[in-house]
């Protein structure tokens, strides 16, 4: 365990870089939170996806200084450098979801004087969230498999794809189903967590495991 964390904490330490990225999501927020209460709601899904792809720019990183090579001369596993991947980026997508909802609480405290409506921004971050998680598991499989600079490429092609297959799978699943949009709607609201939370693992333990089987074959 303390071999993962060490990993964590290397990729934590290339942040360093993103302080500048970091501030300006704060000062953005800080204005847009009290000139726009209609961009106020949909900022969670910016915030989100900037955490989620400064995750995934940790590739960049490794790739450019080939750091797996010096890691795995030491005693540290590839199983334990693709763990300590996806927790890292699980944990800081998740740590960029809970700095939305909290700055969105604490502005709408400080301008309205309540938190009337922040039902609706949790929803708007619990689904920017997911689709995040939705993403990664395809990049990062993705760039192990590829690389930084040409999993780019593939990542496009992947997402177009993706958003397609979602489109159609739902639009086809609503008319066999008989389902309405407002049926649907309520059963997310009710067991939305749950059901996401449950697809969040099944998908990042395939996606880990494609992973896995991809870095173990892998030269560096």
């Amino acid at each position: 365990m303390n071999v993962i964390k060490g990993l964590i904490l290397k990729d934590l330490m290339n942040l360093k870089s993103y302080k500048t990225t970091m501030l300006f999501i704060l000062v953005l927020y800080v204005i847009v939170s009290f000139t726009n209460e209609e961009m106020m709601v949909s900022m969670p899904i910016y915030i989100v996806i900037i955490f989620g792809m400064i995750a995934i720019g940790s590739f960049n990183y490794d790739n450019i200084s080939k750091s797996d090579k010096y890691i795995l001369s030491f005693p540290v596993t590839r199983k334990q450098v693709v763990i300590a991947r996806y927790l890292y980026v699980f944990l800081f997508t998740l740590v960029g979801f809970v700095f939305a909802i909290g700055l969105n609480m604490i502005f709408q405290i400080i301008k309205v004087g309540n938190l009337d409506g922040i039902n609706d921004i949790v929803s708007v971050a619990v689904g920017s969230f997911f689709g995040m998680i939705l993403l990664q598991v395809f990049q990062i499989p993705i760039m192990y498999k590829f690389g930084a600079e040409k999993g780019k490429i593939v990542q496009m092609i992947m997402i177009l794809t993706l958003m397609l297959a979602i489109s159609g799978i739902t639009v086809g699943f609503m008319k066999v189903s008989n389902v309405s949009l407002e049926q649907l709607e309520m059963v997310l609201k009710k067991y939305g967590l749950i059901i996401i939370g449950i697809v969040s693992v099944i998908l990042y333990f395939i996606s880990y495991q494609i992973s896995f089987a991809i870095y173990s074959k892998k030269e560096v």
